[in-house]
């Protein structure tokens, strides 16, 4: 089966340029996802070309244009993720994947309004072909308000369901995957399982690094350690709450899963199949982000170790590039 893919995810802050430098392809590396060919990456293209400048210099541009009221907190950014199950990508020849992706821009703009719409480029070099299209979420009636647009769940389904129409009417092998609300599955995004392989790769070289080292007083290495810890403690700050958020979801596959082994008895053979296949999928799931609160736990007993001038360096750091990027 093949499916439309739509994906939301809001930005604010330093999350910003985050998103632009990973879009864009501004690192000359990227450790945390492995997926990346940088020798493909010249195949990449923009169906609505980034602005020279910076996505955050554009989105000021554009609040100004409208006169938005903004909070400091205000999500100034929305993320989409556009593709299709990688089976149904892959097939397709480079023709189509861009005749697909600019009808998908062309749904977007009737959507939210192309004006709003700051890049939208196709990634080549990664597994699956796939746009990351940013727009900043000004509403019809001019306003701020990522709210407003993208709206609860059940507006998110939606979304889903109309996006799936436009690209089902080109291709009708397309089809519409049940919303979260029908299966009250949630989505672990793929960047949570690279960031816990990324995580690791940090902590294995901070071990190193400040192996027979003592942190407090030689100051020759402090820089080293503050700079490798700056990146692993914000990281690992991100990583812990949204696995902390899965908690209650873990228990209850938990919970199905044990239920359905002793439900199988009564079910007919065909539907016992596909039970099985079900149940598995739902015990890889759990077992991924129980893995992952193990990993967590080991990095939230790391931290406690850290002298606390040191972490309080950090939250300087990070607040003074917090300012930088606002200017």
């Amino acid at each position: 089966m093949a499916y439309t893919i739509l994906r939301f995810k809001k930005d604010k802050g330093g999350a910003i340029a985050e998103c632009e430098r990973h879009n864009e392809r501004k690192k000359e590396a990227y450790k945390s996802n492995p997926d990346i060919d940088m020798n493909k990456s010249k195949e990449n293209y923009h169906i609505i070309q980034a602005p020279q400048y910076t996505y955050s210099r554009k989105i000021k541009e554009l609040i100004k244009e409208y006169g938005c009221k903004t909070r400091k907190d205000s999500v100034k950014l929305v993320e989409t993720l556009i593709t299709a199950s990688p089976e149904f990508m892959n097939k397709l020849s480079k023709g189509e994947q861009r005749e697909y992706f600019e009808r998908a821009v062309k749904f977007m703009k009737e959507e939210i309004g192309e004006d709003r719409i700051i890049s939208a480029v196709v990634h080549m070099d990664e597994a699956t072909p796939h746009m990351h299209l940013v727009f900043c979420p000004i509403n019809k009636d001019g306003k701020l308000s990522a709210k407003s647009i993208l709206g609860n769940q059940k507006s998110l389904s939606e979304w889903q369901t109309k996006f799936y129409e436009c690209m089902h009417e080109r291709w009708n092998e397309l089809e519409r995957g049940k919303s979260a609300q029908e299966t009250k599955r949630k989505h672990i995004p793929t960047w949570l399982f690279k960031m816990a392989d990324n995580l690791d790769y940090l902590y294995n070289q901070l071990l190193k690094s400040i192996e027979n080292i003592n942190m407090i007083g030689m100051k020759k290495h402090k820089e080293e350690a503050v700079t490798l810890l700056s990146e692993f403690v914000q990281k690992a700050l991100k990583f812990s709450a949204k696995v902390n958020s899965y908690n209650d979801y873990i228990r209850e596959l938990e919970i199905k899963v044990i239920n359905q082994k002793y439900d199988n008895k009564e079910l007919a053979e065909e539907n016992n199949k596909l039970k099985e296949e079900k149940e598995d999928k739902e015990f890889e799931t759990s077992m991924k982000l129980r893995n992952m609160q193990n990993q967590l736990k080991k990095y939230e007993k790391y931290i406690k170790k850290i002298p606390k001038e040191i972490l309080d360096e950090i939250d300087a750091k990070e607040r003074e590039k917090g300012k930088e990027m606002e200017r």
